[in-house]
Order: C-alpha cells, then sequence, then structure tokens
C-alpha cells in the first residue's frame, strides 16, 4: 500500500465516469493536474479544471475523501469527468505519469479490507451487491456488507472463545484451586455452538441458487411442449416451436427472475432411441449433461396422450439423479389421457396449457417453493463457498472435540480441537487468513472497486 493507485470505477456508456485515486500521494497528484496549491474541504465536490501540461483536458467535479475517512482509509480523491473514451483514457495516463499506477482487480476494496473500513464478509457482500441481479441476491449481499452476518459470524466465535477460555484458565491451574468443569456444561456449550453454525452452514443449499440461480432443465421426449414451456415462462418467443418433433438440436438458455428469485431456464432437445442424424444425437448428449448439471429438473409430459416406452425409461433416468424434480403435465387443454407415471405421487406436479397459459402461475411457485420458504428466522443465509468450507471445517472440529470429551481425553486434546473451530471462524471473517488466499478473493471484484 506505499503505492498510489487509480482506476475507472464506472462502465461502459452514459455521460460521465468516475476516476478513483487512492493512496499516499493522491492529494499532490491532484494538485499537480488541478494546477492549485490548496486542498479542497473534504467531503465537499468542487468544479475544478484539469490539465494536460498546459492545456485543458476537462473540467470535472472532484470530491477529496480525507484518511482515514474514505472507502479506503488512505486519502482519496474522486474525479467525476465527461465519459469520452479520450477524456477517461488519457486522464489515467497522466495520473500515472505523475506518480500513480493503475489498480488491480478489487485493490480499492482490498486496502478498505487491511485498513480496517471492513472485514472480509462485508467485502464480499460489496462484491456480490455489484453483481446481484435479483431482489433475492440483492437481500444477500446486504447482508453481509452491512455486517448481519459477520455479526451472526461474531456471536458464534465469541460464545466460542468464551468456553475455550475457561478451559485453558483451568489447565493453567496447576495447584486446582478453581473449580473444573464439568463435562455435561463442556458438551452442553459445545453442541449450542454446533447448532448456531450447523444452521448457518445449512442455508448454502438455498443461498447458492439465490446468488447464482437456480439451474433448471426442461426435460422429456420430443414434441411434449419444452420449448412452448420456456417461452410461455420467459413471456417471448425465445425458442422455436414446431409441429415437428425434434424441432430443438441444441440446448437453449434463457435467465428470468420468478418471485424475486434467478432462475436459469434450459431447453433441451427431446430425448427418444433413434436419432433422426447426428446433430439429432449431439443435441440429445447435450440433454443429459444438462440434466446432470441442474439443480432442478422440469420433467414435462404431453397429458393428451399416453406414455411412450422411452419417456418411461427417461423417467426412470431422473430419479436416478435423485435430484429435486417437478412433473409437468402440458397441453392440459386437450383430451387428457391419463397416462400413468410409476411413483408420481412422491414428486410434486403441474398441470399447465402453454396454449392457454392455465396453470403456469402455480408452476412458478413451484418452481421457486424450495428458495422461498427456506428462509431462517432472521432471513440470514450464506451463498459464499469459502464461508460454507470454513463453517463445515469449524463444525468438523467441534464434532472432534465431542468426541475426545466423551472418550475422557484429557482437556489439553480437545481444547486443541476448539482453538482449530475458532482459527475456522476467524478466518471466515478475515482474521488470519493469509496473504494468498486474499488475492485470489480481491481479483474477482472489478477494477475499479
Amino acid at each position: 500500500m506505499q503505492h498510489t493507485i487509480c482506476a475507472l470505477a464506472t462502465g461502459t456508456g452514459g455521460a460521465v465516469a468516475l476516476v478513483r485515486l487512492s493512496g499516499p500521494e493522491a492529494c499532490r497528484i491532484w494538485q499537480e493536474l488541478s494546477h492549485r496549491t490548496h486542498l479542497p474541504e473534504p467531503r465537499k465536490q468542487i468544479l475544478c479544471t484539469l490539465y494536460d501540461g498546459e492545456e485543458v483536458l476537462d473540467k470535472a467535479l472532484v470530491t477529496y475523501f480525507q484518511a482515514p475517512h474514505s472507502f479506503t482509509g488512505e486519502d482519496v480523491v474522486e474525479f467525476a469527468v465527461h465519459a469520452s473514451p479520450y477524456v477517461k483514457g488519457r486522464l489515467l495516463e497522466r495520473l500515472c505519469a505523475h506518480g500513480a499506477v493503475m489498480a488491480k482487480r478489487g485493490e480499492f476494496s482490498q486496502r478498505a479490507f487491511l485498513n480496517g473500513k471492513m472485514d472480509l464478509v462485508e467485502a464480499q457482500g460489496l462484491c456480490d451487491l455489484i453483481a446481484s441481479g435479483n431482489k433475492a441476491s440483492h437481500k444477500l449481499a446486504m447482508d453481509s456488507l452491512d455486517g448481519k452476518l459477520s455479526a451472526r459470524v461474531t456471536d458464534i466465535k465469541k460464545r466460542l472463545s468464551e468456553l475455550l477460555a475457561q478451559i485453558e484458565v483451568r489447565l493453567d491451574d496447576v495447584d486446582e484451586e478453581m473449580t473444573p468443569l464439568s463435562d455435561e456444561f463442556i458438551s452442553g456449550e459445545i453442541n449450542t455452538v454446533l447448532v448456531h453454525i450447523k444452521a448457518l452452514a445449512d442455508t448454502f443449499s438455498v443461498g447458492k441458487y439465490i446468488k447464482d440461480g437456480l439451474k433448471t432443465a426442461l426435460v422429456g421426449a420430443p414434441n411434449s411442449g419444452k420449448s412452448s414451456l420456456l417461452n410461455a415462462l420467459v413471456g417471448f418467443d425465445r425458442a422455436i416451436v414446431s409441429d415437428q418433433s425434434g424441432t430443438t438440436r441444441d440446448t437453449v438458455e434463457e435467465t428470468l427472475e420468478l418471485n424475486g428469485q434467478k432462475i436459469i431456464l434450459t431447453d433441451t432437445a427431446g430425448i427418444r432411441e433413434h436419432a433422426l442424424d447426428p446433430a439429432e444425437k449431439e443435441g440429445m448428449r447435450r440433454s443429459r449433461r444438462a440434466m446432470e448439471r441442474a439443480d432442478l429438473i422440469l420433467f414435462v409430459l404431453d397429458a393428451s396422450r399416453p406414455l411412450t416406452p422411452e419417456e418411461q425409461e427417461l423417467w426412470q433416468a431422473i430419479r436416478r439423479q435423485q435430484k429435486r424434480t417437478l412433473i409437468v403435465w402440458n397441453k392440459t387443454d386437450l383430451q387428457s389421457a391419463h397416462p400413468a407415471l410409476e411413483e408420481a405421487e412422491k414428486y410434486e406436479q403441474a398441470e399447465v396449457s402453454c396454449k392457454t397459459g392455465e396453470g403456469l402461475a402455480h408452476l412458478k411457485k413451484l418452481i421457486t417453493a424450495d428458495v422461498t420458504e427456506a428462509q431462517t428466522a432472521d432471513g440470514l443465509m450464506i451463498s459464499n463457498l469459502r464461508h460454507y468450507e470454513a463453517l463445515l471445517r469449524a463444525q468438523t472440529e467441534l464434532e472432534s472435540a465431542l468426541i475426545r470429551l466423551q472418550t475422557q481425553a484429557g482437556g489439553e486434546i480437545y481444547a486443541e480441537h476448539l482453538r482449530g473451530a475458532l482459527k475456522h471462524l476467524q478466518d471466515l471473517i478475515g482474521e488470519v487468513t493469509p496473504d494468498d488466499v486474499l488475492g485470489i478473493i480481491f481479483s474477482k471484484f472489478c477494477m475499479g472497486k
């Protein structure tokens, strides 16, 4: 952090661009570009002329944030300039010519973390906020950025720290002047911490869908109405629909928002025993791959005709996937054949007509049901794999401590497991995270953040 860094903090398009400058030389560099000798009042935007040598480069709105009261905790100068590609590029060139260096991805946020302006959970919440594309993912990101998730982890960590402190002080009590802690008390405290950790870790199975989207594959035989269903769900003609079977030869993907949740719909080629040509065979291979990668499978069936042996075989393949599956009886506007499907009663079902729209609202609720109903009491969830793995490691250490306690192992042994669990919780927040791990985390941020 000895260098002063600069970067464009806004994307392409628009009339105004923001260029950010942070570091020990930020004020000097601004003075040299503006030909001014005094600093502006902190947090007060001023109109300022920026020079390229002796020529005017642009008239900009400039804001000075004095350390430590800035995003990074350093002196920060932000330039709101006209969004001309030349102006933006030339301003960055002049900043570098006066001693700044181009920032790496996420370097502003990394400096904010290193300067204690935010912890690692809050920093990653900021990254998720920038990438959020729907209401649910926005809430998850804000819970992290606002410190709610950090507060929950800190409370868990505090309780574990207090227990460990009581154990360690007795380990040092060689004269045995202190009253020993009972095994029941220690195991009770460990189990209480375990309950909180498990409850938070269990939210990841849904949190990752909220953040990354629920991958949903429409699977079925040719001409069962998968493409029509995709078009009906997204609200426009995304996939080609034809009375001729086998129209879809490749997977067709579309992202939409249902009930505030991000859903990634994939229409697949119809699967049947004999492919007509190599292209259809490749399409069916991709269909099976999409089914394997999906979080949710919509098994689309034509309710107006009996099931074929191929559909029965496909149903068995779907059941072997052991994934959440919805059975969608399509074309209910036609005369129903009431086909029988083995153990269909064990799965959620919906009857729809893509032609009339009947049943689509119910299907949409079923698709997002697991996500919308799996909220914790206060709505806190985790969606980051690093957080999930840290919680699992802490959970494993606590379970090992309980085993050691039950086998009457020495206090030093199960105390070491408690220390391990505490370290993993500290790693989640970022108190003990190695530098190389930090580099990987912040490299996922955008350039100007």
